[in-house]
């Protein structure tokens, strides 16, 4: 059965067609041709300019939605709604950002199999695409699962045995989490409950007990591993053996936004923010598994050398940050979550691709290998120290905004704990960050061997993400204007 399409139904259809056209735009012409690159960023753009079309309308007072029968009470169904359309818009921006960035990087880094790679990078944020405009909880599980096999094929694309005892510790937890505890989660709700559909109020409330619900909502934490979690966060500095486009695909455009998201909408639509509130009302013990995650991450970053890995906890410990916040099951604690997954992302890939730009021409992957950076790179040297600033919560980059909404909502709950461990982590952070930028900033005692400037369109990309770092403020504005139809 197929539900009836509205026009604005078929803007949503048209927005999906326009992206999978760059599906096959990689294998246009030979690999890193102009023709090429211009067709996948050109293809974007217009991505992103239906998306800003859509968010006008839904602003507008618009709603679409439609829906595939699948087998009894399952369909598979996309529809729009303030959440998603906060991810949408995300991702549409990002996805310019990435395409200007990852063909050169594969061009200068000697990558082969550019077309193959490309081809995988687009299908993966195009399933991205599908979670943030998923309507049920089937259809979310269906794409998340999918999105886990596509970034499985981007993390083994150069193939050795670092690489696949990677990729193998990347599926095996994130499959076996979804499995065993997000499957069979959607499985007793639909059971139960006749649909998962994310809707306004609560679908458990009716169905379930107190303690059942509990049991269920641990089961979709545990279950969804992307939000990197501790215990089931160890797929995360696992999958660094993949190169730096893909590093940061997994870290600021899709997996473990993803994540966030996908708990965010069941917290939000599953549950409902005021049963979860009676639910933990004379305790919230919640907030803890995220605590948890944020001492333990930053312990790991401050251990390690290793650039990525300082960066895959740097992620796990702002991931955990966001869900404190959003364990606080309030909606303007889950408003400022939400700030700061899109804050997150902007800040972190502008590190990454930072980084990667360092690494493409100087090939250093250990802090120590950083010296002299700041004369050899000024301008990327300046925007890792932005970031840096950023990631600690300074004003008045984005970081600072999200953590200063999360530390205003917990405040008015008269949680003191949320706001020691809010500015502990900025503290730690500032500490891991530190040992990065005194080390870019350090002369070098060997002469330069840099003889090649970085690509225009990789600079172009950086500077990009560098101002929505810097004018977040305004960013943030149009945000709320989505955020207030649900706080």
């Amino acid at each position: 059965m197929i539900t009836q399409f509205t026009t604005p139904s078929l803007l949503i259809l048209s927005t999906l067609l326009v992206g999978a056209l760059n599906l096959t735009s990689p294998y246009a012409t030979q690999k890193d041709s102009f023709i090429r690159n211009f067709l996948l960023i050109t293809i974007a753009i217009f991505f992103f300019g239906n998306i800003l079309i859509i968010d006008w309308l839904f602003l507008k007072g618009i709603r679409a939605g439609f829906e595939f029968n699948i087998f009894g009470n399952y369909s598979i169904g996309f529809h729009l709604e303030p959440l998603g359309l906060i991810f949408l818009s995300l991702i549409g921006f990002l996805w310019i950002c990435a395409l200007l960035y990852t063909p050169k990087y594969l061009a200068i880094n000697n990558i082969d199999y550019s077309s193959r790679f490309l081809f995988f990078f687009n299908l993966t944020i195009l399933i991205g695409v599908l979670i943030a405009l998923s309507s049920n909880l089937f259809t979310m599980f269906i794409c998340y699962e999918l999105l886990t096999i596509s970034t499985a094929f981007l993390i083994g694309h150069t193939k050795n045995n670092i690489v696949l005892s990677g990729l193998y510790k990347y599926l095996k937890i994130l499959m076996i989490s979804a499995t065993i505890l997000f499957l069979p989660a959607v499985i007793i709700i639909y059971t139960k409950a006749g649909n998962g559909d994310f809707a306004s109020g609560s679908l458990v409330e009716n169905y379930f007990s107190k303690n059942q619900s509990i049991i269920l909502l641990l089961m979709f934490i545990c279950g969804i591993a992307k939000t990197a979690i501790f215990p089931v966060h160890s797929w995360l500095p696992a999958a660094m053996v993949a190169h730096y486009p893909i590093s940061s695909l997994l870290h600021a455009v899709i997996v473990v936004k993803t994540g966030l998201f996908c708990i965010y909408k069941i917290l939000l639509y599953i549950f409902g923010l005021s049963y979860l509130q009676m639910i933990f009302a004379e305790f919230n013990w919640l907030i803890f598994i995220p605590i948890i995650s944020i001492f333990y991450s930053s312990i790991k970053a401050l251990d390690t050398d290793n650039i990525k890995k300082i960066l895959a906890y740097s992620t796990m410990n702002q991931l955990s940050i966001a869900l404190l916040s959003a364990f606080m099951l309030t909606p303007k604690a889950l408003g400022a979550a939400i700030l700061h997954l899109v804050s997150h992302s902007f800040t972190k890939i502008c590190l990454f691709y930072s980084m990667g730009s360092i690494y493409s021409l100087k090939k250093a992957d250990q802090v120590q290998n950083l010296h002299g950076t700041s004369k050899e790179f000024p301008l990327i040297s300046f925007i890792i120290s932005i970031s840096s600033l950023s990631l600690i919560g300074i004003p008045i980059f984005s970081g600072f905004i999200s953590k200063f909404s999360i530390l205003l909502a917990a405040s008015k709950q008269n949680q003191i704990i949320v706001m020691i461990i809010v500015i502990a982590s900025s503290i730690f952070s500032s500490l891991y960050l530190l040992k990065i930028l005194s080390s870019i900033y350090k002369p070098s005692l060997v002469e330069s061997s840099i003889t090649k400037p970085l690509p225009y369109s990789m600079q172009i990309s950086i500077i990009m993400c560098c101002c929505a770092v810097t004018l977040f403020y305004f960013i943030q504005i149009l945000i709320r204007e989505f955020l207030a139809y649900i706080t």
